[in-house]
């Protein structure tokens, strides 16, 4: 049995805070106990897993606080958690993940646990935690020995009350923060903030408004439970809604909805949600109000109160800060497109042949990449990195790229740098892995004799074997100073005569089906040797 104490001391008062981590990787372990240790008041306990752990709680004089990983060999942190509670309510418990789910924070509350830490973490993170356990800790032990002196069952239960209050706003800040974390464009982060306004507050119905300046108006961006009569702008004028009051003042809304209420509804001229209330609080971005977000017509006939208040603040800050970062990144993202696409344009634009020629590529790429059922995330990704496939093309002298006959052996050497370029060229830009993939690897060959690297069949990236066969289609099928545009027919029965040669054979199967649903319903060609 490892019974490692890493160091005794005393903290304020000459309180000694005694803390066991059970912990079955080893790094984790003496990482933790080794940061602990530099605080005087801590006395650290070390144990390899849950039932170490328990046996030492029973020889240990006393014990104020446990860190437990979740997944261990045995029994996990969240059983232990739970038998620890069992043995004594006031050991206050820290749960560790490297996988958070909401399944995870409902199972650890239930089992008693107060905070958590998810992995990786910083060590700051684990400070602020410990603060907050060493104070749970220190108003259960007196909540505790208050307990024992009152007799009053109602003082008994407002302590727990309040403790459940506790545990309940730490776990909202949890599921808050790990649902934010997904979210990647800002129309998803308002469905999700509408969403989760809605479920904290136990509410059916939800709306966040953008303030917008030049048509001083707030903008319906997300909503929950819209009815058809929902307004999807406000005029900033109409003081009476409490919308607009919000948005003006940004003073949180506590709305009763009992009878004889002069407050108006947020979207309509009518007494407030008389079915429990209504909540509205504003929604902030450095400071300067950005919007308002709001919730209804709670369930079960409870009437929204001071809590309901505090989560939707508590929800609206956090969100705040994931919204802002998002449209930092979309403007950024929006720009360096831009800039990029201009210099593809500007590419294709000395050559009158393959004008618009990363467009259609793309279009095409795109419709081929749905039928293998591709996510949005690859959709998009294929979507940008494609417009700047042949971007390395800038770095190739225009004696060679728009030469009109065929190219020498050294010339061709040149052009098969382009890919290379062009992932240098992205490098530094933020693009994801995937994405420079594409750029790099769109003239690999199934067969393994492609460029720049070699790779062979599903070696190659999924994305770029798909592009590969769409840029192929579109050379075919354009026209260039040396030969005519071929037909559909014609490129389609090159690039089948080099599936699992030159190009990926489901690819190519989808190109097939693609091209025949597209001339069924009336089409004349994806690209029909345009330029």
């Amino acid at each position: 049995m490892r019974h490692s104490r890493v160091r005794t001391g005393t903290g304020s008062m000459g309180i000694r805070y005694r803390v066991l981590i059970v912990e079955d990787d080893p790094m984790v372990l003496q990482s933790i106990a080794t940061y602990l240790q530099h605080f005087d008041k801590y006395e650290v306990y070390q144990a390899a897993n849950a039932i170490e752990g328990l046996a030492m709680i029973e020889q240990m004089e006393q014990c104020d606080c446990v860190l437990a990983d979740v997944n261990m060999p045995g029994m996990n942190g969240i059983c232990f958690i739970s038998q620890v509670k069992k043995k004594d309510p006031s050991i206050v418990a820290v749960i560790i993940t490297g996988q958070p789910s909401m399944d995870i924070t409902v199972e650890s509350m239930r089992a008693g646990a107060s905070d958590f830490l998810t992995k990786p973490f910083k060590f700051d993170q684990l400070q602020i935690s410990m603060e907050r356990m060493e104070m749970e800790r220190r108003i259960l032990r007196e909540n505790r020995t208050l307990a024992e002196k009152v007799e009053a069952k109602k003082e008994i239960e407002e302590v727990k009350r309040k403790l459940q209050k506790k545990v309940k706003e730490q776990a909202a800040l949890f599921a808050i923060s790990e649902a934010l974390s997904r979210i990647r464009n800002t129309q998803d982060m308002y469905r999700e903030v509408v969403s989760l306004a809605t479920v904290l507050t136990d509410t059916r119905r939800s709306r966040l408004w953008v303030v917008n300046h030049e048509q001083e108006c707030l903008l319906l961006m997300g909503a929950r439970g819209m009815t058809s009569d929902t307004a999807e702008a406000v005029d900033l004028k109409r003081r009476e809604l409490s919308c607009v009051q919000v948005a003006m003042d940004g003073i949180p809304l506590l709305l009763s909805g009992r009878n004889g209420s002069q407050r108006t509804d947020s979207c309509r001229h009518e007494e407030t949600a008389a079915s429990g209330g209504e909540v509205l609080v504003p929604f902030k971005i450095r400071k300067e109000i950005f919007g308002v977000l709001s919730v209804s017509h709670p369930r079960n006939g409870k009437r929204l109160c001071e809590e309901d208040l505090f989560l939707l603040h508590l929800l609206a800050e956090r969100a705040s800060l994931s919204v802002e970062n998002l449209l930092l990144y979309d403007s950024v993202s929006f720009n360096l497109n831009s800039t990029l696409r201009a210099l593809v344009r500007s590419l294709e634009a000395k050559d009158p042949y393959t004008k618009l020629h990363s467009q259609r590529v793309t279009e095409v790429a795109v419709e081929l990449a749905v039928l293998l059922g591709s996510s949005q995330d690859e959709l998009d990704s294929l979507r940008f990195a494609g417009h700047l496939h042949d971007i390395g093309k800038i770095g190739i002298r225009d004696q060679i790229l728009m030469k009109p006959g065929r190219l020498t052996r050294d010339e061709f050497d040149i052009i098969k740098t382009h890919p290379v370029i062009g992932e240098e060229i992205v490098g530094h830009l933020g693009l994801l892995p995937c994405e420079k993939a594409i750029i790099r690897h769109h003239h690999e060959r199934w067969d393994g004799n492609g460029y720049p690297d070699g790779l062979r069949g599903r070696c190659i990236p999924r994305l770029s074997r798909i592009l590969a066969v769409a840029d192929t289609y579109d050379a075919i099928t354009s026209r260039r100073p040396y030969r005519k545009a071929g037909t559909s027919e014609e490129a389609l029965a090159e690039i089948r005569r080099n599936a699992g040669q030159q190009f990926d054979p489901d690819v190519v199967q989808v190109l097939e089906i693609y091209l025949s649903d597209y001339h069924g319903s009336g089409g004349h060609g994806i690209v029909s040797g345009r330029n």
